[in-house]
């Protein structure tokens, strides 16, 4: 679960900013807050006006990511620098995030210039004590890096050699020492790459769920639950439900070879296929009786009362958008999982939207987080959050992008948070610009001398 996330000197963020989910002292939507060691908020709303940073926050979590996938920095990232002050240019990106895990948390931190960590670390964050280092990793130029661990991690003469290898050469100036975590065998370093990778999910707006057929088609769970939510909204559809098709009647004669791919892959690796062809979502599954094409239909009710059957495609974009969203819903209820989407509102009406996003801050029982970067207004509602769970981004004079928290303008709990933002009362409003100041007239009559000036 996410505590913190802190990020410099890297696109729109020229200065320090942290954003984080730690709880105020509110009274309203208690329900909202789980308690450990910390108060952690269960959602976040980023509002801001277009180019204020709402995605570029998004990136950077997932560039952040990307490096701990990936381990190394392969080529140099100074172009991702802050390039509004020139001081920026030969300074270091920053990144760190706090998570918590086994109800424990930790820091883990890096610094970043052209392709080189200049310093990196894991502390297990003492919260009400002292903060324990579990290792710490400093690059200043010269042959061997600076490395060292908790003395819990150098009893023994192999770990010892273990670490002067990392400082000779096991350990390249452009590599995560969190990458080397099989090599360590040091548990919570294995524990908190595994967070960070797996636990954190991000979806843009492009972004799709192709599996969703696989997952209706191996968890009744999943359909139940997925069939059980679309009936409270108004999309017409009644339920969701798998249709099955051989290779032959699905693909025709003309796939012959996409067939025989499809038979091979299968007969190789055994496992279902899932597939994208000619607009469907496709989950090509060998079973008993042969190999089956599994595709999800929509049902409607027709005049007659009876069931119709449709396909995805001709569901609205909106509909299309909230199928995407079932598994991070669910992801919110069911698990521990930190859900970051960006523009959520994308597609969406503002009524289904605040709908969805009402039922899911109503549930008592959750288990996850749900962050997202929008512009609708009609969210900013008390009644659906907390004062510390809405954020605003906009950029300042210098045009670096910062963040801060309704909460930090302490506002009443009856206040219109909407009618306020709208009005400009707590910045990161929309630019609105003044359209009869345009000269739109003027502008056609130009365009239209020019063409006659052509002729």
């Amino acid at each position: 679960m996410l505590i913190r996330f802190v990020v410099e000197n890297f696109l729109s963020f020229g200065d320090e900013l942290e954003f984080n989910m730690l709880a105020g002292n509110f009274r309203n939507h208690k329900h909202h807050i789980y308690e450990n060691k910390l108060k952690l908020l269960r959602s976040a709303a980023i509002y801001g006006s277009n180019g204020a940073g709402k995605s570029n926050f998004v990136k950077s979590v997932e560039f952040f990511q990307n490096l701990v996938e990936t381990g190394s920095v392969d080529q140099s990232i100074n172009n991702n620098k802050f390039k509004l002050d020139v001081d920026k240019q030969s300074k270091p990106i920053y990144f760190e995030i706090e998570l918590i895990i086994d109800s424990k948390a930790y820091r883990y931190g890096i610094e970043l210039d052209k392709s080189i960590v200049l310093s990196e670390w894991l502390v297990k964050s003492g919260v009400n004590k002292k903060d324990i280092v579990i290792f710490e990793r400093e690059f200043d130029n010269e042959a061997i890096p600076k490395i060292s661990f908790h003395k819990k991690y150098q009893k023994t003469s192999k770990q010892k050699l273990l670490i002067e290898l990392l400082k000779e050469n096991l350990l390249k100036k452009n590599e995560l020492l969190l990458a080397k975590n099989e090599t360590l065998g040091i548990d919570v370093i294995s524990k908190v790459k595994e967070k960070i990778l797996n636990d954190i999910v991000i979806i843009h707006p492009e972004s799709k769920f192709n599996s969703l057929v696989a997952h209706f088609s191996l968890s009744d769970t999943f359909k139940n639950f997925s069939n059980s939510l679309l009936k409270t909204f108004d999309t017409g559809i009644e339920e969701l439900s798998i249709e099955n098709f051989t290779l032959n009647s699905y693909f025709g004669e003309d796939d012959e070879e996409m067939i025989k791919e499809i038979q091979n892959s299968l007969e190789n690796e055994g496992d279902g296929l899932i597939m994208h062809h000619n607009g469907d979502d496709i989950y090509c599954l060998k079973e008993r009786e042969g190999v089956f094409v599994k595709k999800i239909m929509t049902s409607h009710i027709d005049d007659q009362g009876s069931m119709t059957n449709f396909d995805i495609q001709n569901e609205s974009d909106g509909t299309k958008r909230l199928l995407d969203f079932l598994p991070a819903i669910k992801g919110v209820l069911n698990n521990e999982f930190t859900f970051i989407i960006d523009e959520i509102d994308n597609s969406l009406h503002p009524t289904l939207l605040k709908s969805l996003i009402s039922k899911i801050m109503k549930e008592e029982k959750t288990s996850g987080q749900l962050i997202f970067t929008t512009h609708e207004s009609n969210l900013l509602d008390l009644d659906i959050f907390r004062q510390d769970e809405i954020w605003f981004i906009e950029k300042d004079k210098k045009g670096s992008s910062i963040m801060y928290s309704l909460s930090d303008y302490k506002p009443r709990y009856d206040l219109n948070i909407q009618k306020g933002y709208l009005k400009g009362r707590f910045g990161a409003i929309p630019f609105l610009a003044d359209l009869e100041k345009l000269n739109w007239k003027n502008y056609d009559s130009q365009e239209t001398r020019l063409q006659q000036a052509d002729t």
